[in-house]
């Protein structure tokens, strides 16, 4: 009912009216300014299309604002779901439609809209963003679940620098695609905050689309068929590091080097070749030559070597390595993230969509006293961490990827997802069990051969 009072006031409306329209060959909707009342002022509306129907548990709408001071620094506007609705189609994709409104902090004069983003990504000007002379930058988000029709309201403020005014009447704003051509331009371990917005989303729920901008998926081929098969971490751009045993199929022959595939900015395992992914292959694959030969999994660390240097976008950027202390003992405790693909609390072999979790790092120790076998299993070579509560942490498809912790504000990567006891119930990950990591730390000087060489 209030949506619908909410339709009768804004066509209705007999105020003077004068509306903004951001209208471009990319965009799949429009954004106006609509004046509603005195009282309400102006508000914005937006109009948008979307085909990933696999994203609607979980959509963040975002807007960047470019205005003057605001009146009052407590308030710095809103963005509200009006109506969530899946049209009627006759190709063989579904479409759903997004309408929402933008409460501004600011009504006189009214702000300039610089971006609108759909789960992360622009929808207008190509990845790109208009400019504007107005010196605060303000971004706008909404986290919106259909299931629950749960809204979550966020706002960041930047003082911006003064950028020439684009008008309609002043040809296409400059395209700007989120690649960054200077090495200076992107640090280790830093997330796109501009572009995106990030959420402390962690304890496997899904995550936000580039904010974990190195994970990176690895696809190999058995027979004709292209699967996945583990997550990895970009540390450069021509280095990746995953776990030895993702290049081992099920009989433990080596995959070959030819029936292998990397995937850069990845999010949905149902679009490889999604806006903003780099598909690239190996110029070689590195397993530690010790890898199995005191227990199964010792010395579980591979080195992929891309074939080309990778572009840095908001959605592709490296993780640092852990240059600190190498003694376990100094960082048990601390809680390490990660995030990928893998098996989640329903059964799902592989989620469609990344999620990321928290664990905390144990000592050996209580690692060894913990259950029989992990004597067995751990070496100097690894940690162990985890909550043994049976469903928070990495398991089945999560193998590779990298447990990074914020160190300086900035993502440190720490281990690698190796293994974990088997649950003879669901022949799944044992959550109830702490997860065995390797520690790269013991591994620091045979990466940096591999970095020196990598990224000449």
């Amino acid at each position: 009912m209030n949506f619908i009072r909410g339709l009768v006031i804004f066509f209705i409306t007999l105020a003077t009216v004068s509306a903004l329209r951001i209208n471009h060959p990319e965009c799949s909707g429009s954004f106006l300014y609509r004046y509603i009342s005195p009282k309400v002022g102006w508000v914005g509306f937006g109009y948008y299309w979307t085909e990933y129907d696999h994203l609607l548990h979980n959509m963040t709408v975002g807007i960047n604002l470019a205005t003057e001071e605001p009146s009052d620094p407590n308030y710095l506007g809103e963005i509200n779901m009006l109506h969530f609705h899946k049209l009627r189609t006759t190709g063989s994709r579904d479409r759903w439609n997004v309408n929402f409104e933008v409460k501004f902090p600011r009504q006189n004069p009214t702000p300039d809209v610089t971006g609108v983003l759909l789960n992360g990504e622009e929808l207008c000007n190509k990845e790109g963003k208009y400019t504007s002379s107005k010196p605060v930058k303000i971004r706008l988000f909404l986290e919106y679940n259909d299931y629950t029709k749960e809204q979550r309201h966020h706002a960041i403020r930047e003082v911006a620098t003064p950028a020439p005014t684009y008008t309609s009447g002043g040809g296409s704003p400059p395209a700007i695609d989120h690649t960054l051509d200077d090495d200076q331009n992107v640090e280790c371990g830093t997330v796109d905050l501009v572009n995106i917005y990030q959420p402390l989303v962690l304890n496997g729920e899904t995550i936000t689309r580039g904010t974990w901008p190195w994970l990176v998926s690895i696809f190999t081929y058995i027979g004709p068929k292209l699967g996945f098969q583990c997550g990895s971490t970009l540390i450069s751009r021509k280095v990746v590091l995953t776990a030895a045993h993702c290049f081992f199929d099920r009989y433990n022959r080596k995959i070959h080097q030819d029936d292998i595939i990397l995937i850069l900015g990845q999010y949905s395992l149902k679009r490889p070749y999604d806006k903003g992914t780099q598909i690239i292959y190996p110029d070689s694959v590195n397993i530690h030559s010790e890898y199995g030969k005191r227990t199964a999994i010792d010395s579980d660390i591979a080195i992929v070597v891309l074939a080309e240097r990778v572009r840095y976008t908001t959605f592709i950027r490296p993780a640092c390595l852990w240059k600190e202390s190498t003694s376990k003992s100094d960082f048990v405790g601390l809680r390490g993230s990660l995030a990928g693909w893998g098996r989640d609390e329903h059964g799902n072999f592989y989620t469609e969509l990344p999620k990321r979790a928290e664990v905390p790092v144990v000592s050996d120790q209580d690692c060894l006293r913990s259950n029989e076998a992990f004597p067995i299993l751990t070496s100097q070579n690894t940690f162990c961490a985890g909550w043994r509560n049976g469903t928070d942490g990495p398991c089945n498809g999560d193998s590779g990827s990298g447990l990074l912790f914020k160190r300086n504000d900035k993502w440190v990567l720490r281990g690698i997802v190796s293994t974990a006891l088997t649950d003879t119930k669901t022949s799944s990950c044992n959550l109830k069990e702490y997860t065995i990591f390797t520690d790269i730390v013991s591994f620091l000087p045979w990466i940096e051969t591999f970095l020196t060489k990598g990224d000449e």
